[in-house]
C-alpha cells in the first residue's frame, strides 16, 4: 500500500531570462584594453576640440571668388531690366491692366451685351490634347500649327455663352479641307467667297480664310447668340488675312458650279492610297460618283501617279480598258466604274461611276474645265 502512494514534489524553479543582466560575464580586464580605451577617448576629444576651434575660427578666403573670374565672366551675364511701368494715380487703374488683351481676334469680341470670360488662350502641338481631346489628330493631319481660344459670356441672359476656336493651319488648303471635313449635313449652304468659305448653323458659324479655320459655337439655340455670331464672322471677315482661292475651288467651285460642302481635301492617304497625297475630291451631284484630282510639279510626276492610282484600283477590280494613258477599272465588288489618267501636270479620275459612259462624260468635262482655268 505505501509502495503504490505518490509523494508530492513541488516544481522546480528555472530562470528563463539572463540572471545576469547587465553584469559582464568576463571577471576583470586587461590593463592593456583599459590603456586602448584610455587613447581613443583622447583622440575623440582631440577631434572635437578641432571641430570647435575650426568653426569659432572659419577662413574668410573660403566663399571668397577670385577677381578675375569675376571680371572675364561677368561681361556675358544678361541682367534682367523691368521694363518702366506707366504711371497710375493712387486709386486708378489704368486702362491697360484693366482690358484683356484680345489678339488675335478682333475687337468686335467684346461689345455691349457680352464679356470676355477669361484672356485668350493658346495651344501648340504639345498641348494641343487638353483642349481637343480626342480629335488632335484630325487636325494635326491639316497642318495643325496653333489653336486660340476664348469664350463669351452674355450680359443680357444668364447661361449663354459663346466659344470661339481659331485654329492656325498654316495653308489656305488645309483651311478649306478642314471646314469642308466638317460639315455634317452634305446639303448645308456654303458661302463662297474670293478668299474663302463659311457658313452657319442655328447656334454656330464656321468660316475658312486664309491659312485660318474658326469655329464660332453657341451654348443655345438663341436669338441673341445668333445676332452676337452674327457680328462675330463678319468681324473675322475684315480681320483675319485673306488670300485668293487656290486653284482647286477656282476649278470645282468657280467652273464645275460643284457645292463647296462636298469638296473634300486629303493632305495624305486618299482613298486609302499611302502614295495619294493632296487630292481633292468631289461628290457629283445626283451620283454617288466623285471626281478627283491632284497637281504635281511636272508631267512626270503626274504619269507616275496616274499609274500608281489605277494599280490602286486595279486590286479591286479588273481593267476594263488602258489607252492613251486612261486606265478604266470596274470594282469587283460594287460594279462601279473608276477611271483616272494624267492631263498634263494633273491627275484627274472618277470613282465610283454607275456606267463607263459617266465616268467618261465627267473626267472629258473636268479636262475641259481645266484647260479653262488655265
Amino acid at each position: 500500500m505505501a509502495a503504490d502512494t505518490e509523494v508530492y514534489r513541488p516544481p522546480t524553479t528555472e530562470p528563463v531570462f539572463n540572471t545576469f543582466r547587465r553584469k559582464p560575464l568576463r571577471p576583470f580586464y586587461s590593463l592593456r584594453e583599459f590603456q586602448i580605451g584610455i587613447l581613443c577617448v583622447a583622440v575623440l576629444a582631440v577631434v572635437l576640440a578641432w571641430v570647435v576651434n575650426r568653426g569659432a575660427h572659419t577662413d574668410p578666403t573660403l566663399f571668397a571668388v577670385p577677381q578675375n573670374l569675376l571680371t572675364d565672366k561677368g561681361k556675358a551675364i544678361n541682367v534682367y531690366k523691368r521694363p518702366v511701368e506707366p504711371w497710375v494715380e493712387p486709386g486708378k487703374v489704368s486702362a491697360a491692366a484693366s482690358a484683356p488683351r484680345l489678339d488675335p481676334f478682333p475687337d468686335a469680341v467684346a461689345s455691349t451685351g457680352w464679356r470676355v470670360t477669361a484672356p485668350p488662350q493658346m495651344f501648340d502641338e504639345s498641348n494641343l490634347y487638353i483642349k481637343i481631346d480626342g480629335r488632335e489628330g484630325f487636325y494635326k493631319s491639316y497642318g495643325f500649327k496653333k489653336l486660340h481660344f476664348l469664350s463669351l459670356a452674355s450680359t443680357e441672359q444668364d447661361g449663354l455663352t459663346i466659344d470661339i476656336e481659331l485654329f492656325d493651319l498654316g495653308k489656305t488648303e488645309n483651311a478649306l479641307g478642314a471646314l469642308a471635313a466638317e460639315i455634317s449635313n452634305p446639303d448645308t449652304e456654303v458661302n463662297t467667297s474670293k478668299s474663302g468659305l463659311s457658313y452657319s448653323t442655328r447656334n454656330g458659324a464656321f468660316l475658312s480664310q486664309g491659312p485660318y479655320y474658326a469655329r464660332i459655337i453657341g451654348s443655345d439655340d438663341n436669338e441673341l447668340i445668333r445676332q452676337k455670331i452674327a457680328t462675330l464672322l463678319a468681324a473675322f471677315q475684315a480681320s483675319l488675312p485673306s488670300e485668293p482661292m487656290p486653284w482647286s475651288y477656282a476649278l470645282l467651285v468657280g467652273r464645275l458650279h460643284l457645292n463647296p460642302a462636298k469638296i473634300q481635301y486629303d493632305p495624305e492617304n486618299a482613298f486609302s492610297f499611302g502614295f495619294a497625297t493632296q487630292v481633292y475630291s468631289a461628290a457629283l451631284p445626283g451620283s454617288d460618283a466623285e471626281l478627283f484630282i491632284a497637281r504635281r510639279d511636272s508631267e512626270a510626276e503626274a504619269s507616275a501617279l496616274a499609274a500608281k492610282f489605277a494599280e490602286g484600283f486595279g486590286a479591286f477590280g479588273k481593267a476594263l480598258s488602258s489607252e492613251s494613258g486612261t486606265t478604266l477599272v470596274q470594282n469587283e465588288y460594287t460594279s462601279a466604274i473608276d477611271v483616272v489618267r494624267s492631263h498634263g501636270d494633273y491627275v484627274i479620275g472618277v470613282r465610283e461611276a454607275k456606267s463607263s459612259q459617266e465616268a467618261a462624260q465627267w473626267l472629258d468635262r473636268l479636262a475641259n474645265e481645266l484647260d479653262q482655268l488655265k
